[in-house]
């Protein structure tokens, strides 16, 4: 992983530029086919890359395992919601994991996955944008906690020889595509996700995607860290908001409404 620091706003679009272009230089080789640059902010540059599932349990778990936990509650959600969604049976999952090998050309439920961690269900779906100023309000926009110094906008490159090399085995980081039937603010996020797993066959698990960081290994995915002082948290919002980036445009809730309105009304103009 590439940590780079980030002193003002105007620097921190000079370096997203200068990754696009890096990005855009590979693409034109020809030589595979290169993924579009993901980013994730994250308030505390001291966090790592966790799901929610990552956060709520330490215990391994197998992606059978959490799509049978998925399809038990499944009819709670619908009844509750009034949405559904048609996903395979637990047995039609078993056989399409059983000749399985990561990265998988498709993940069962998916629509059905990404609504779930969309509203807050414990998920081994990692959440991305593919705009780097809208990984820099998630960043930003929350309230510092206490001894936060700094914050952090991660950005990762998919593998950009085309092939992830390595034991077969071992923990690898997939995206799973922007294009799914979820929520709207899906959408309004211009999100993707990525998952992290490990193992062939029936015994694969989900793994922390730190443990494919820490390897660092060549031939693997690009990550970069770029990590950006909190004293910069009311240039950042303020840039921001004049793109029309805020927690209601990219909720669109009564709840980030008001959000919205602390941050604009409150924060920059310091009316109160």
């Amino acid at each position: 992983m590439d940590t780079r620091p980030i002193t003002t706003w105007d620097e921190f679009v000079e370096v997203v530029e200068d990754l696009h272009t890096e990005r855009d230089s590979r693409a034109k080789t020809g030589l595979a086919s290169v993924s579009e640059l993901l980013y994730r902010g994250q308030p505390d540059a001291c966090m790592t890359l966790q799901t929610t599932l990552d956060r709520m349990t330490s215990r391994v778990i197998t992606l059978s395992q959490y799509y049978h936990f998925v399809s038990v509650i499944k009819a709670k959600v619908e009844s509750v919601t009034g949405h559904t969604w048609a996903i395979p049976s637990v047995d039609e999952f078993e056989q399409w994991s059983n000749g399985q090998f990561p990265p998988f050309p498709n993940l069962p439920g998916y629509a059905y996955l990404a609504y779930l961690r969309h509203h807050g269900l414990p998920s081994p779906l990692l959440d991305w944008t593919k705009s780097p100023y809208v990984a820099a309000h998630f960043a930003m926009a929350p309230p510092p906690r206490d001894g936060v110094e700094s914050v952090a906008v991660y950005v990762y490159l998919e593998s950009p020889e085309g092939i992830k090399t390595g034991d077969v085995d071992a923990p690898a980081i997939q995206s799973l595509g922007p294009y799914v039937s979820t929520h709207r603010r899906h959408y309004l996020q211009q999100s993707v996700y990525t998952i992290c797993t490990s193992g062939t066959g029936s015994s694969i698990q989900y793994a922390p995607h730190e443990d494919v960081v820490a390897r660092d290994e060549k031939g693997q995915d690009l990550l970069w860290k770029l990590v950006i002082p909190i004293s910069e948290r009311r240039n950042f919002i303020e840039h921001l908001q004049r793109m029309n980036i805020n927690p209601f445009s990219l909720f669109e809730t009564e709840d980030k409404l008001m959000e919205d309105i602390y941050l604009s009304e409150m924060f920059l103009t310091e009316r109160l």
